[in-house]
């Protein structure tokens, strides 16, 4: 689960490793522009009214800039593209849809989507009057370029790669964490690395450099004094379709692979590989991300929609096999049902809005170290510009 520009060091964006589908979101209107100053609830207008890239230009130019406004702590995300990162997303379906219209949300391949698949598949999102889509994107798409300018609603991610997209102006916001694990870094069988302090030099096979497992370890990497930026030439990266990661580990095309549950975790299990690290310690991994529109023009289908998903995180854990054989039998995630089930099981399914918000902090200061979003940004103001507060009580 990946921001169309990053401040410096920051990676340049890749797509995401999602299988290729079908459905989209319909298109709707933006309303008209009130204000020209940019704001979390005229961003999308402005954007969907003027298409005159000298006028766009001057707008960025009056606003306030986008670290100002975080280090004072009054800006909320969508206000952040007055820095002008938000020039180069593409206008699709930036107006916020109708109650009736589909509410596309992305489904990327993994097995940590299980919340979602629950939610759909039990029925809660129709029982308040949601009528939700998954949808596979496309093998080149970008999830968090799409989910900022509006094609999709939401979709599930791992908080720390949405960081620095968000701090560099993507029109997304966070509303809740679901569970905690499913990042792994994979070490062949015999091979010299034992932890992440072992990688200096090291080929690491990602499936993009705007991935999940990039974002997080890179913290860990910077924190053993390794440079985890492409261009510092610690670690020698290359991308890797999350299918086959293990295949390139076997082969020996790279030396490590890092990722999300399936595909990382195929060689330990097939007795291959030894994991040398992983997420497990954190609160919360993969959250609800919401396009910021949607959540500026409809807050309270926005919190409807986060309360049925975190209830279908609260359904897994009593539920491992049926959960397991939706994931297989819908090929959501390509794998075998045991494998599966096994995976499941290894994590913490206590979902969360108002504990989510108090782990976003701390996560952000940790995040700084690794020079992808600047060393003096204020934690408390990014995270409130991160998160989103519906109201919601747990």
């Amino acid at each position: 689960m990946s921001a169309s520009s990053s401040p410096s060091p920051a990676p340049s964006p890749s797509s995401a490793p999602s299988p290729e589908g079908t459905a989209a979101a319909r298109p709707s209107t933006a309303g008209d522009r009130v204000d020209e100053s940019v704001t979390p609830r005229n961003a999308a207008d402005i954007l969907a009214a003027a298409d005159d890239p000298d006028e766009l230009a001057a707008l960025a130019k009056r606003s306030a800039s986008r670290r100002s406004l975080l280090i004072g702590g009054s800006a909320a995300a969508a206000a952040l593209v007055a820095g002008g990162a938000w020039l180069t997303l593409r206008r699709t379906n930036q107006g916020v849809i109708g109650a009736a219209e589909d509410i596309p949300l992305v489904i990327g391949g993994d097995i940590c989507a299980a919340p979602l698949y629950a939610a759909y598949h039990q029925g809660y999102f129709d029982d308040v009057g949601l009528n939700v889509t998954l949808v596979r994107t496309q093998q080149t798409e970008d999830t968090k370029d799409g989910v900022g300018a509006g094609k999709y609603i939401g979709a599930p991610g791992i908080f720390f790669s949405w960081l620095e997209p968000i701090y560099n102006g993507l029109n997304a916001r966070l509303t809740a964490g679901l569970h905690a694990g499913c990042l792994r870094v994979v070490a062949p069988e015999g091979s010299p690395y034992s932890s992440l302090a072992d990688l200096k030099g090291a080929s690491i096979g990602v499936p993009s450099l705007s991935s999940s497992a990039f974002a997080y370890f890179s913290i860990g990497l910077s924190d053993a004094g390794i440079n985890p930026d492409p261009s510092g030439g610690d670690i020698s990266w290359r991308t890797v379709d999350s299918d086959s990661l293990g295949q390139s580990l076997s082969s020996g095309d790279v030396d490590v692979i890092m990722g999300s549950d399936p595909g990382v975790l195929l060689p330990v299990l097939g007795g291959t590989g030894h994991e040398i690290a992983n997420n497990d310690a954190e609160d919360f991994c993969c959250s609800v991300v919401l396009n910021g529109d949607f959540i500026a023009k409809r807050p309270e289908s926005a919190k409807a929609l986060t309360e049925a998903w975190i209830k279908g995180a609260a359904y897994v854990p009593d539920h491992i096999e049926e959960i397991a054989g939706l994931e297989v039998d819908n090929e959501y995630v390509a794998t075998e049902r045991d494998v599966v089930e096994k995976v499941l099981r290894t994590y913490d399914f206590d979902a969360s809005a108002t504990r989510f918000r108090a782990a976003i902090e701390p996560g952000i200061e940790r995040f700084k170290k690794t020079g992808f979003i600047s060393a003096d940004i204020a934690a408390d103001a990014l995270a409130d510009a991160v998160y989103a507060d519906l109201g919601i009580g747990r």
